[in-house]
């Protein structure tokens, strides 16, 4: 009763006062070469009309003679409100009437008691044929609505986004129907603007343009892309005048104040699209921190950025990592301010930087939270910071993942001993290939260098260097006899800035310079043996 139906799939029920007719006419029935699924029985009109109510069947077998509502009404009734059900009669009755109501109901056919098998099954074929033909005229006059113009150039719209926005390139190539998107990629060129607003931005609130065509960011409404089309110049310099005169129109125009647009080079075809877009974003990348208002053009020949990093990003992740959600929140907050204190700075230099936390992030999370390693957060980072162009937007999702974290690994916090050397060796031994002095660890468990150094070698009975050397040497050792990176890079692996130093270390630590150690690996390995030890 009430089951899904496939689209092969007809229903049906049967309205008759005497069991027995019922129960014939259900298994004269249960021979028929369609799929047929009985959705109920009724011995009188009032039920089947609660039945037709709840499930509106394909096809309806009612006999004329009933109690409380009769087959006439039963069937004018249906005619009323269910024009598209099939109605087929079952009568051991000629009476004129009932024939009459039959036919001006078109009925499918009008079945004599008693009745064959054969009549049943081609009673049926008749009403299965015609439910198909209207079924079909549907399915017509339901494709032509889906062909206007306005429904095209919807679905060209979201095929467009989907291929600009797909995270790979892999994604099939979009076929446009409809005239607007046609065009576009049929011009000679296009150039796309991409507007973003710190208030949300409708293509109402902004001026129209007979060669543009404005299509809505999908995941959020501070971003409007801009397609420019049919620009009729021969030269690259004059495209990139008349998409800059557009986007001077449209800032100028727009209800919403503060808003900027990045300008792509012009491209052709379908193909240039997703490097439109994001030359759009390196270039609303390529400003200020706090410049609104303006138009950005790509070029490129972009400069490199010069080097301006916050220098507390491993004060921050030590907060995360040993759940201190307030610590974590008072430095984000040194952080975005580190920013704005900088003339220079630039939302790219931002935006890395924050690439850079949400990575280190992601790799603590991975050593305490099976399959924490993967790559949802940068993901998810990447698609925000694709559609954020100011601060406070990012800012916002940089506390929730990182507070979020901290709150996640404060059960488990690592330094949560009271002996504060066992904190502090901890610290060591998951982060000795950091560039870790005494100094700083000193300053993240709030000691005195001094006597850090001195409850160090007191309680592990070797100094604060040694042990960290120790760590480094142990790790260099795997790393030499498993990869074949240069000696240089794995020292710089382990915290090494200056090789020369990691072959001192090395060597006094082993009795072998580091290549030493790697070309004698094999025959002391052959040899059940290790070169030196540590």
């Amino acid at each position: 009763m009430g089951k899904e139906v496939t689209k092969e799939m007809y229903t049906y029920i049967v309205v008759d006062d005497e069991p027995l007719i019922r129960k014939g006419l259900l298994k004269k029935i249960g021979t028929f070469e369609h799929s047929l699924e009985l959705l109920g029985e009724a011995d009188n009109g009032a039920d089947a009309l609660a039945l037709i109510e709840s499930f509106k069947p394909d096809i309806i077998f009612t006999d004329m003679r009933m109690p409380e509502v009769d087959g006439k009404l039963l069937i004018r009734t249906v005619c009323q409100q269910y024009p598209r059900i099939k109605l087929i009669v079952i009568s051991g009755h000629t009476d004129f009437d009932y024939m009459q109501e039959a036919i001006s109901a078109k009925v499918v056919n009008y079945l004599l008691k008693p009745f064959s098998r054969e009549e049943i099954h081609g009673t049926l074929h008749q009403a299965i044929q015609a439910i198909e033909q209207e079924r079909s005229l549907q399915r017509e006059v339901v494709l032509r609505e889906v062909e206007t113009e306005q429904m095209k150039r919807d679905a060209d719209m979201q095929a467009f986004l989907n291929y600009v926005l797909a995270p790979h390139s892999s994604i099939k190539t979009p076929v446009f129907r409809s005239a607007e998107f046609a065009a576009i990629m049929a011009s000679d060129q296009f150039i796309l603007l991409t507007i973003y607003g710190p208030q949300p931005l409708t293509a109402q609130q902004l001026p129209t343009f007979s060669n543009g065509l404005y299509i809505p960011h999908p995941q959020t409404d501070q971003v409007l892309f801009f397609l420019m089309h049919d620009l009729d110049y021969s030269g690259q310099l004059d495209l990139q005048k008349m998409a800059e005169q557009t986007a001077s129109i449209i800032l100028t125009k727009s209800e919403t104040t503060d808003c900027c647009v990045g300008i792509s080079l012009p491209h052709t075809g379908i193909g240039g699209v997703r490097e439109a877009h994001h030359q759009t974003i390196l270039a609303l990348d390529e400003r200020a921190i706090t410049d609104f208002g303006k138009c950005y053009i790509f070029s490129r020949e972009q400069i490199p950025l010069h080097q301006l990093k916050w220098a507390r990003t491993y004060e921050l992740l030590f907060f995360i990592e040993s759940g201190n959600v307030p610590k974590v929140e008072e430095l984000i907050t040194d952080f975005f301010a580190f920013y704005i204190r900088q003339p220079d700075a630039l939302l790219a230099h931002l935006k890395e930087q924050c690439r850079d936390i949400i990575n280190e992030t992601k790799r603590l999370l991975s050593n305490y939270i099976q399959n924490g390693g993967n790559s949802s957060a940068s993901s998810s980072l990447e698609a925000v910071l694709n559609v954020s162009f100011d601060m406070e937007c990012i800012r916002h999702y940089m506390v929730k993942v990182l507070t979020g974290t901290a709150f996640l690994l404060k059960e488990d916090n690592l330094y949560a001993s009271d002996q504060v050397i066992d904190n502090v060796r901890t610290y060591i031994d998951n982060h000795y290939t950091k560039d870790l002095t005494l100094e700083w660890v000193s300053s993240l468990f709030y000691l005195n260098p001094s006597y850090l150094s001195h409850l160090f070698k007191e309680k592990t009975s070797e100094n604060f260097t040694d042990y960290v050397n120790r760590l480094r040497i142990r790790q260099a050792k795997q790393l030499l006899t498993s990869t074949d990176d240069k000696i240089y890079r794995v020292a710089k692996q382990l915290g090494y800035d200056n090789p020369k130093y990691f072959f001192r270390v090395f060597k006094k630590l082993t009795g072998w310079t580091p290549e030493e150690y790697r070309k004698q690996h094999k025959s002391f390995t052959a040899n059940n043996k290790e070169p030196g030890h540590a």
